[in-house]
């Protein structure tokens, strides 16, 4: 909960202060999780999700008190991606049987350039005009109507 929601808090904070008081404003892009949707819940991450869905409320809340200064602000909400942290899991063979099996896209993404892309494009003027809005980036994977598990 404090490095989630504190920590992301704080340093938004701060840092959009200096980016009003520059006059110039900007874009602020929070990175939550699809367990911080309505969607993508998952047993065991009771501390996890929440702080996540903070974050989306925090980006939300941030975007309507901000948008008088120019500054847009967003989250991205990836699901599962092939990265450090997640390497072991990757190699799992169950793993590609569950993305066959669920995700519409059958695969799990790389965070480049599944997600760098959409950072290049939030932080750019092309979208000037998107503000507030929780980026889902999962394949598919949360889904309404995507068979659960159960159905394997």
């Amino acid at each position: 909960m404090r490095t989630n929601l504190s920590g992301t808090w704080l340093v938004s904070k701060y840092i959009c202060l200096n980016m009003r008081d520059s006059k110039q404003g900007g874009s602020i892009i929070n990175i939550s999780s699809i367990g911080g949707l309505d969607r993508g819940h998952l047993p065991g991450g009771l501390a996890y999700s929440s702080s996540k869905t903070g974050m989306v409320t925090l980006t939300k809340v941030m975007a309507m008190e901000l948008g008088a200064y120019n500054i847009r602000v967003n989250s991205i909400n990836p699901g599962l991606f092939n990265s450090e942290i997640t390497k072991g899991l990757m190699e799992k063979e169950w793993l590609n049987n569950v993305a066959q099996r669920t995700v519409p896209l059958r695969t799990y993404g790389t965070a480049d350039p599944a997600l760098t892309r959409l950072v290049r494009y939030l932080i750019h003027d092309s979208s000037a005009y998107v503000n507030g809005n929780a980026f889902i980036v999962d394949a598919g994977q949360t889904l309404p109507g995507v068979p659960i598990f159960s159905s394997l």
